[in-house]
């Protein structure tokens, strides 16, 4: 990766919501193990059952999230849009994708190496916490998305 590769990608990272007033040696670790991507409409950015590995920041973008049903059929149950982080299964074991994610239009954003990042948890707890205090809010704002989404089906 050159120099402005590194500054693009430092830009854009400390540019995310989830990012944004990390303390900068937070902010450095996180720099160690990202690295941007992009996926063009209908590509797949993991699947369930498949080892979770990276954790994605959406730049730009959407991301439908999909969980499988009966006769391998595959039901978007949410939409991952630009600012969002994507994918929790990289933080409990075994590691394993709980759902499918796949673009729905262009998205760029930035990839983590969560395994990385877990050995980072591991050395610096303080940087763990922080980090996982962030994450835990946006888990809590779509399990509350979630339960109305549910209320609203039950309902009809």
């Amino acid at each position: 990766m050159t120099e402005r590769d590194v500054s693009v990608l430092e830009q854009q990272l400390r540019a995310h919501p989830l990012v944004r007033g990390l303390e900068e040696a937070d902010i450095a670790k996180v720099l160690n193990y990202a690295r941007l991507v992009e996926f063009e409409a209908h590509d797949s950015i993991f699947e369930e059952g498949g080892s979770a590995d990276t954790f994605y920041l959406v730049r730009t973008g959407v991301v439908g999230l999909l969980v499988s049903q009966a006769a391998g059929q595959q039901r978007r149950i949410e939409s991952i849009h630009e600012g969002s982080a994507l994918g929790w299964s990289w933080l409990f074991p075994p590691y394993v994708w709980q759902f499918s994610a796949t673009a729905e239009t262009l998205v760029r954003g930035i990839a983590i190496d969560a395994v990385g990042l877990r050995e980072e948890f591991d050395e610096d707890p303080g940087f763990g916490y922080r980090l996982i205090a962030r994450i835990a809010e946006v888990m809590a704002k779509r399990l509350h998305a979630a339960r109305r989404h549910l209320i609203n089906l039950m309902g009809t």
